[in-house]
């Protein structure tokens, strides 16, 4: 990687939906010759290490490799010598590391040690020393141990609540966001550096409620070490060991609720990622939740059941707030006066009566609907086997069996907005023999006033005509540039947090440079998959390649190549004409094209969502 650039980056493809930086066993090789081809990635993924101590043990500060280079596998100074009796040596976890029933990668997985956590070989076979942790005893392997400094204790349940007197210290384990409520989605209040002290005032599952300053708010747990307790004023001040909290278990629930998965999608055996896979859902599949644990769901795929990760989980249906009876309001069903027809060349059918809620559907322009009942702007409906909520004012009470075709209100979609990607032509009729009597702009909103099977009717700038729907995409949610705009606001949260290879949430301390792609977009509510740069600007997505001529506007794509690899490798949102902002090594930023020769010399070009 050059070293003008400063970054970074994870390209590879990413087929599973939980990208965990999470150690295994080691191979059992000790060496590994670079071939042509290798990547420190590809090295990692074919021995089981994780890449950061791939780098370490071969001090490493870049991802720079070359052919012939001799990469070492395993560090001998973490290595335990084999034998059969006890060891008395403390020993300290230097990554997240399995517990198995047995010394060999076949045996099963038991539970999953955190980082930094202290313990004591009861003995050794091989590279694989015996341990006991929260009560279970199992294999680890040696090569992710290292020499604990000091005595530790067995780390003990924290109570969901800290007295006033009696208050603990925490440090911060990375850069760390201090939000409003318990939810990624949160305001930040300040990003609280690493290793700085916090008051802890409450935990609450994944969550703690605490203080840094004079700000209080929440961080996630997971990025807490714990400290000693803070005395009363007049205690005497008892030195203790430090642990990390162990929060209670969250409570399991019944529910009842349909999802369809938003990533290829790990079902594992217990509530967390460190139980045994039972197997992998495709991303778009349907399944049914019949339990949930904290962020957990328990459901069932192809006859398999399991826990899966809410977080790559998207509302379907839901079940109607009151029993489904037709009231007088249902235009089928004992209403004789009025029918409600859609008044709206297409209007979304959510979960519930709120434009955040889940969409579960959608209905067509002149569509008569059966309504259930109506309450606060909001009409539930009948729709499929279930109910679900469309919005009133796009909605048309006519006379009850009225044949008259409905007027659709101009500009006005339901959050639908329509552009074409690229010009498309204009026809007087919808055919595409028709006569063209104008263009679209790429990129520009279209004024839809009407549909038929095949065309959307337009009135653009005074010209009237239809445009084929092949040509025209429909964003949900907001306008597309809003859309846009949102993925800034989304990145913006972001800036300063840590690079993290092959990371596309926040949840694991940062991201990498697709990863953020990745997360904004879905947050702005555009659905992609997690792939790499280079499928990003040879793919499909986002619309057609622009070239380096092109002039961006806000929220448009960037991408270049020949950065840490040849061809396309690198990508960020465009904030102006000249200024983008991406994931780089020390972290979430901003760099300026026109200003800095590196970046100049190696746009490749741009795309337009």
């Amino acid at each position: 990687m050059d070293h003008k650039s400063g970054l970074m980056y994870s390209f590879a493809a990413i087929a599973a939906v939980s990208v965990l930086a999470q150690a295994d066993e080691a191979s059992a090789a000790s060496t590994h010759i670079v071939r042509a081809g290798d990547t420190l990635w590809s090295i990692s993924q074919q021995h089981q290490i994780p890449l950061a101590t791939l780098k370490s043990m071969n001090n490493l500060t870049t991802d720079r490799i070359a052919i012939g280079q001799t990469l070492h596998l395993a560090g001998s100074s973490t290595v335990l010598t084999t034998t059969s009796t006890a060891a008395s040596t403390n020993r300290v976890t230097t990554a997240a590391l399995n517990l198995r029933a047995g010394a060999g990668t076949s045996h099963n997985i038991l539970l999953t040690i955190p980082k930094g956590q202290a313990l004591k070989p009861l003995k050794t076979s091989g590279k694989w020393s015996q341990v006991t942790f929260n009560g279970k005893t199992g294999w680890v392997h040696n090569d992710y141990l290292g020499t604990a400094k000091a005595a530790t204790t067995k780390p003990t349940a924290s109570t969901s609540t800290v007295s006033p007197a009696a208050q603990s210290t925490s440090q911060t384990t990375v850069n760390l966001n201090l939000r409003a409520s318990k939810s990624t989605k949160a305001n930040i209040l300040v990003t609280i550096p690493k290793g700085k002290t916090v008051t802890i005032l409450k935990v609450e599952g994944s969550w703690s409620h605490i203080k840094y300053g004079s700000t209080t708010g929440y961080v996630a747990t997971t990025y807490l070490k714990k400290a000693a307790a803070t005395p009363s004023p007049g205690q005497p001040v008892t030195p203790s060991p430090s642990q990390p909290a162990t929060p209670a278990a969250p409570k399991e629930e019944s529910v009842n609720q349909a999802f369809v998965t938003t990533a290829n999608l790990n079902v594992r055996k217990g509530a967390g990622i460190g139980f045994a896979l039972v197997t992998t859902i495709p991303n778009g599949a349907t399944v049914q939740a019949t339990k949930q644990s904290g962020t957990w769901y328990y459901v069932t795929y192809n006859g398999k059941s399991g826990y899966v990760s809410a977080g790559y989980l998207k509302q379907t249906t839901t079940a109607p707030s009151a029993p489904v009876a037709p009231n007088l309001g249902d235009a089928g069903a004992g209403n004789t006066s009025v029918d409600y027809v859609v008044n709206t060349p297409s209007l979304n059918v959510r979960a519930a009566a709120s434009t955040s809620s889940a969409i579960v559907g959608s209905v067509k322009a002149g569509q008569t609907l059966r309504v259930v009942q109506t309450a606060n702007g909001w009409h539930q409906i009948y729709i499929g086997n279930t109910t679900g909520f469309v919005a009133a004012s796009f909605v048309k009470e006519v006379p009850k069996g009225s044949t008259t075709a409905p007027t659709w209100v101009s500009g006005s979609f339901d959050s639908h907005t329509f552009y074409t990607a690229s010009p498309a032509a204009i026809r007087a009729q919808a055919n595409d023999s028709s006569q063209v009597v104008g263009s679209t702009l790429r990129g520009g909103l279209l004024n839809v006033v009407g549909e038929t099977a095949t065309h959307y009717r337009v009135n653009e700038n005074g010209t009237q005509g239809f445009v084929a729907k092949a040509f025209v995409t429909q964003v949900n949610g907001q306008t597309a540039q809003a859309t846009r705009l949102a993925t800034i606001a989304v990145a913006k949260k972001y800036v300063g947090t840590p690079y993290i290879w092959a990371s596309s949430s926040p949840v694991n301390g940062g991201f990498d440079c697709s990863g953020i792609i990745y997360y904004a977009f879905n947050q702005a509510g555009v659905s992609i998959p997690r792939t790499n740069v280079a499928n990003y600007w040879a793919g499909s997505y986002f619309g057609p390649q622009l070239d380096k001529s092109f002039v961006p506007q806000a929220g448009d794509l960037v991408f270049f190549e020949n950065t840490y690899t040849a061809g396309p490798s690198h990508m960020g949102i465009m904030i102006d004409a000249d200024t983008f902002i991406h994931a780089g090594t020390f972290g979430l930023g901003y760099n300026q094209i026109s200003k800095e020769s590196y970046w100049k010399s190696r746009l490749i070009g741009y795309k337009r969502p």
